[in-house]
């Protein structure tokens, strides 16, 4: 049973900020929140529900970097067409995470923010390159992806921070994402993507170590699957041993270099 709490809705980014701290936590869809509220592990004091303010759910783009509101959702992401135009990567990642109910209620802000060690979301932004904006009541601030992830379930931000939007470069670059998994959450996620002539290529490995992690090469054939997973550390847990995640890292590298090398993109 959850305990006792208070809920604001403010309607304004404003309001939001001055109420948000240790003991009053944001939400908008809740689809970690609360589970961790019923398991004791957060007792907040109050709840902050962001849905009333709409710039938190805007998408834009601009000539060099594509904006996503912390607000919106995977299922909005998956079917925005400014997502699918300018990330298509993105698109078809946020398109399978969870099941319905989360891809319908779950935001992008909320995923990044609950730092779950076997997030799709943020191994795919980590492959694009994505940043992270923060706002608080006296200050703004921005973070990429690895000075944001610090470890399972801690991220950098602050207390009384909410993260308010997700920027990816432009020309976002394109690739393959793929991951192992028999439970709702992946296994082993990988995302290779590349960005053109003169740019590194860069292969994202997710939900196998305690945080997501990323190899840059100047081009595939400096991608070497086997050492990858050697110099990974996978947590051991129901969904496999140390040795077998080393072994399907090496696998799903090998099976997206080649997949992004035949022409294959953003699925």
């Amino acid at each position: 049973m959850l305990g006792s709490f208070t809920v604001s809705r403010p309607t304004e980014l404003e309001d939001a900020l001055r109420l948000i701290g240790e003991d009053s936590l944001a939400y908008w869809g809740g689809t970690e929140l609360f589970l961790a509220m019923k398991m004791q592990l957060l007792v907040p004091d109050n709840l902050v529900d962001l849905k009333a303010i709409r710039q938190l759910s805007d998408v834009r783009r601009t000539d060099s970097e594509l904006v996503i509101g912390a607000g919106v959702t995977h299922e909005q992401i998956a079917e925005d067409k400014t997502v699918r135009e300018s990330a298509g990567l993105l698109s078809s990642v946020t398109a399978r995470v969870g099941n319905s109910r989360v891809r319908a209620q779950g935001t992008i802000g909320g995923n990044l923010c609950f730092a779950e060690p076997r997030s799709d979301l943020a191994t795919a932004l980590l492959a694009l390159d994505a940043s992270v904006d923060f706002r608080s009541a006296t200050g703004q601030r921005s973070l990429t992806i690895p000075e944001f992830m610090l470890g399972p379930y801690w991220t950098a931000r602050e207390p009384e921070e909410l993260l308010v939007a997700v920027r990816i470069p432009l020309p976002a670059p394109a690739g393959v994402y793929l991951k192992f998994q028999f439970t709702e959450r992946p296994s082993v996620a990988v995302a290779a993507v590349e960005s053109g002539a003169d740019q590194p290529v860069r292969v994202a490995i997710g939900a196998v170590s305690e945080i997501p992690i990323l190899v840059t090469a100047d081009d595939w054939s400096g991608i070497d699957a086997a050492a990858i997973a050697a110099g990974i550390e996978p947590v051991p847990d129901l969904t496999g041993s140390v040795s077998y995640k080393r072994h399907l890292v090496e696998v799903l590298v090998n099976k997206a270099v080649a997949a992004v090398q035949a022409g294959v993109r953003d699925v």
